[in-house]
């Protein structure tokens, strides 16, 4: 049986309390959830961070990454201490977490650059973060049919006689291509 591997959170659960606390030193607030609770908070969120950027970032994390991670725990800790209960939408946490998709929604369309632009422009030199592939490298582009051009995966150019057939299943269908 193998140990389950800890999960990669973006924030702390102390970052957390500090976010949900109010002038009331968290009284009536999730503030007051356990640990795990406040990790099961964290993680959701993180993994959504994970999710939309298409990355898993590593330490350091870039500061807007634990912010946007914040934002989205302390909307998943509040639902949990709610227990079903509505949250208005002019609730702060609401509004911070539908800010935070927002961001997020702009990072997958490619309209923002989580990482912040480096000294040169690029993604990630200032703003850090390192990419983790968990996909083991037993395929390669031509496995799938796939290469990278201009930067973008896109379908392989047919090179050579360039003619065949396709078969779609279920129905068997052929189409033949030149």
């Amino acid at each position: 049986m193998t140990t389950p591997l800890a999960p990669v959170l973006y924030a702390s659960t102390d970052a957390l309390k500090l976010v949900l606390d109010s002038t009331d030193a968290g009284t009536g607030t999730a503030a007051q959830l356990s640990d795990e609770q406040l990790v099961m908070a964290l993680t959701a969120a993180s993994d959504r961070v994970s999710l939309y950027a298409n990355t898993e970032f590593t330490d350091p994390v870039p500061s807007l990454i634990t912010s946007l991670t914040l934002d989205l725990a302390a909307w998943w800790a509040t639902s949990y201490y709610l227990k079903q209960k509505e949250m208005p939408a002019t609730h702060p946490v609401q509004l911070r977490y539908t800010e935070a998709v927002k961001v997020l929604e702009a990072a997958r369309k490619g309209e923002v650059n989580l990482l912040g632009p480096g000294a040169d422009g690029t993604a990630g030199a200032a703003g850090g973060g390192r990419v983790i592939n968990r996909i083991p490298a037993i395929f390669t582009g031509q496995d799938s049919n796939t290469e990278v051009v201009n930067g973008v995966l896109a379908p392989a150019r047919v090179t050579g006689p360039g003619r065949g057939l396709i078969t779609m299943p279920p129905d068997g269908q052929t189409t033949e291509y030149w």
